[in-house]
């Protein structure tokens, strides 16, 4: 682009900015001068060019001062491409990825992403510049999902658009931005009663009621105490010893990606000593049934557990699960007065207020703590 009446603006240095009024020939080859003032300048060897937008030289010059502060301090001096909303959603799976998230976390995300996608571009809307709160609020809006799932979908693609904006800078301002949801309360979870965990026991195989003793006195969610091996049982520290928790989730970690020890609780020390074991893990599929030293699969699990709770005749069996000892682990744990801070390293939980929960657990505190906790008897059967 040629300018004429070039001149440069008197203290705009590194670079220097020249303003003047852009020519070019028309359709017809006729030399055209435009009105308004332009500006360029060289930077890293390139040569720019931008509309000042005015005829007003005086606001022309206060235009490329401005200009020019934007460029010392590295600001954009143009507004970025229009970025279709799928190729944002590209983007930022390829980061989460990059992050190793948790297959079924990145499953989810690339669902819920597609399906927003889909959403808009059948709203017309296909650049993420262009979404609007009624393309946000109108998703899946006709859909019967509880609060939760809803709200949990609508967070991705909140930050979908906060990345697209803050960190890859893909859109120069974020169109959700006045979005705010109030997050729904958590529904009630069902929990086990002490007395229950010992009905269980009394009415399980010898396996399956091993497995219910360490996921109510541990904590440990399904896939932790599948994958705890004997490497991971220290029975000489202490008083009866400590369970390291270091796998369950993906990558050969725990869904919190950190480790943590649990003391052992004296009946179950005594229930881990008396078991023989046939290969590195604790817990096998033969102990429900399955083949030798075969991987213990959740679903099987579930469903004998289902029986169980059916036939002890507890209230709506059904609504039992896997996850239901460790509501009762941190139930014990508050019905015993054991401290918030204990609490959370039990059961791998983080928070921000607390900033010193990773720490050795080996004092007299924490055994205590775990062999305070009194298991009923199980009840007599009928005669």
């Amino acid at each position: 682009m040629k300018l004429v009446d070039r001149q440069p603006v008197e203290g705009t240095e590194r670079p220097t900015i020249y303003i003047g009024h852009r020519q070019w020939r028309d359709a017809q080859g006729k030399l055209r001068t435009a009105r308004r003032w332009s500006a360029e300048w060289f930077l890293h060897d390139k040569q720019h060019h931008k509309s000042l937008g005015t005829n007003n030289k005086v606001a022309a010059v206060r235009e490329a001062h401005a200009l020019h502060r934007k460029i010392r301090q590295g600001e954009p001096t143009a507004a970025p491409r229009e970025v279709r909303l799928a190729e944002l959603v590209e983007g930022y799976m390829t980061l989460k990825r990059g992050e190793g998230r948790a297959p079924k976390t990145l499953e989810k995300y690339q669902s819920v992403l597609d399906d927003f996608a889909s959403h808009c571009d059948g709203r017309g809307v296909i650049y993420g510049s262009r979404v609007s709160e009624d393309d946000f609020w109108s998703f899946e809006a006709d859909k019967t999902l509880s609060d939760k799932t809803r709200y949990d979908r609508r967070v991705v693609i909140l930050q979908l658009m906060k990345w697209a904006t803050q960190r890859a800078e893909l859109i120069l301002k974020n169109p959700l931005r006045h979005v705010k949801m109030k997050k729904p309360e958590w529904a009630e979870q069902p929990c086990f009663t002490a007395e229950q965990v010992a009905a269980l026991r009394a009415a399980a195989d010898p396996g399956m009621r091993d497995m219910i003793l360490f996921l109510a006195f541990t904590g440990c969610r399904f896939g932790e105490m599948r994958d705890v091996e004997w490497g991971d049982i220290d029975f000489g520290t202490g008083s009866h010893g400590f369970v390291t928790i270091r796998r369950g989730g993906s990558d050969e970690k725990t869904k919190g990606k950190r480790s943590r020890r649990v003391p052992l609780h004296p009946t179950l020390h005594d229930v881990l000593r008396k078991r023989v074991p046939s290969g590195e893990r604790v817990f096998s599929a033969e102990d429900i049934g399955g083949h030798r030293g075969g991987v213990l699969v959740d679903t099987v699990f579930l469903r004998k557990l289902k029986q169980l709770c059916a036939k002890c005749r507890f209230n709506e069996p059904d609504q039992f699960k896997t996850h239901s000892f460790r509501h009762f682990f941190a139930s014990m744990l508050a019905r015993n007065n054991v401290s918030y801070k204990y609490a959370l390293e039990f059961m791998g939980h983080r928070d921000s207020n607390i900033l010193d929960l990773y720490y050795t657990m080996f004092d007299r505190d924490a055994e205590r703590a775990i062999r305070a906790i009194k298991i009923p008897n199980a009840p007599k059967p009928a005669a």
